[in-house]
């Protein structure tokens, strides 16, 4: 594979992008993203004329697919099942450009990485401009908007949630809004992007097992090299670097941390504390504690035979009943029940 013929390949314009700056350049506006998917029905070498993607009945057609998506997706957000494809736990894709898709939020997690151009990023009503280098993660159910320049190259990769959790990252952060990382040129996270890239369209033997074998790679890597560079997309008051090193023991000592050994550790007040969760996460101590132990739950009841009380034990809760209510709350269904659902579908796949 030749890594660099790749990158100037994705670098030009494909066939829906050239024709959505076609249909700029005569109409003065990108396609949207409902225009953009009823085109995706036809073949590459078949697309309509752009006088009749401007028309009243394809309109028509847009509008009653734009209601379809309020219908099924305003509520939780762009779903797993729908938008990465069957027995799939990782997807890679270019972000096209010359096609507006507006803010969204989705059950999954979005890596965004920015080989050249620009890309801006709305995050809430703050727009970050990010440049080559830039590496994004965006957690799941997080309002935003990707928007990439003419002359930007960008990939995007899609991770459903059980992924990432399955994935060991010395100090990964877990935070409820996009982090960022500034990788500059660097060989190692471009190249092995597009190797991920690569694997998925080559769909060899044991391509889906070397794609999440990279991915984790190149996250480890990050960290290793990148953790100094880590910036928040917020629109809010300007987040603390401290709060990194906060996150980070909270979640390492997750199974028996309280407010008032995390205040204690780092020398602050228990309101103080309060008040940097609340204004940097919109969140508080405990809602963001408890969210992580119940996602670290989540991955035992499909990859163990522990039993409920076990669980609960191992991630710190005292109260199998309550943990049981956590559990319904946070995923619309009790752990039993769960675990029973996932493992009919594994073996239905």
């Amino acid at each position: 594979m030749n890594i660099h013929k790749l990158e100037t390949d994705l670098s030009r314009l494909n066939e829906m992008e050239l024709f959505g700056k076609r249909y700029l350049e005569k109409f003065g506006k990108p396609l949207n993203y409902s225009q953009y998917l009823l085109l995706t029905r036809y073949a590459k070498n078949d697309l309509p004329s752009i006088n009749f993607v401007n028309s009243p009945a394809f309109e028509a057609e847009c509008n009653k697919l734009e209601q379809m998506f309020v219908t099924l997706y305003r509520k939780d957000g762009l779903s797993e099942q729908d938008f990465i494809r069957t027995a799939c736990g990782i997807e890679i894709e270019k972000l096209l450009r010359y096609v507006h898709i507006p803010a969204h939020s989705h059950g999954f997690l979005e890596l965004v990485f920015v080989f050249s151009g620009t890309c801006y990023h709305t995050v809430g009503n703050q727009c970050f401009e990010q440049k080559p280098g830039s590496f994004t993660i965006v957690q799941s159910l997080t309002k935003h908007e990707l928007s990439p320049s003419h002359d930007c190259l960008c990939l995007t990769v899609k991770v459903r949630a059980d992924t990432f959790l399955s994935f060991h990252i010395p100090n990964m952060p877990y935070f409820s809004i996009p982090i960022c990382f500034n990788c500059g040129d660097d060989l190692f996270m471009r190249e092995t992007l597009l190797r991920i890239y690569h694997q998925q369209e080559n769909d060899s033997c044991y391509h889906a097992e070397l794609i999440s074998l990279l991915l984790q790679t190149l996250l480890v890597y990050c960290m290793q090299n990148y953790r100094d560079t880590l910036t928040f997309l917020y629109s809010g008051p300007q987040i603390q670097g401290k709060m990194l090193d906060i996150c980070n023991y909270m979640f390492e000592n997750y199974q028996n941390i309280t407010l008032r050994g995390l205040a204690q550790h780092f020398a602050y007040t228990e309101p103080y504390l309060c008040k940097l969760f609340r204004d940097n996460f919109q969140q508080s101590f405990s809602e963001i504690l408890r969210n992580f132990k119940l996602d670290r739950a989540q991955k035992l009841l499909q990859t163990t035979n522990q039993k409920l009380d076990d669980i609960c034990e191992s991630i710190g809760y005292s109260d199998t009943t309550q943990f049981i209510r956590d559990f319904k709350k946070r995923y619309g269904i009790t752990p039993a029940k769960y675990r029973k659902q996932f493992l009919q579908e594994a073996s239905d796949t």
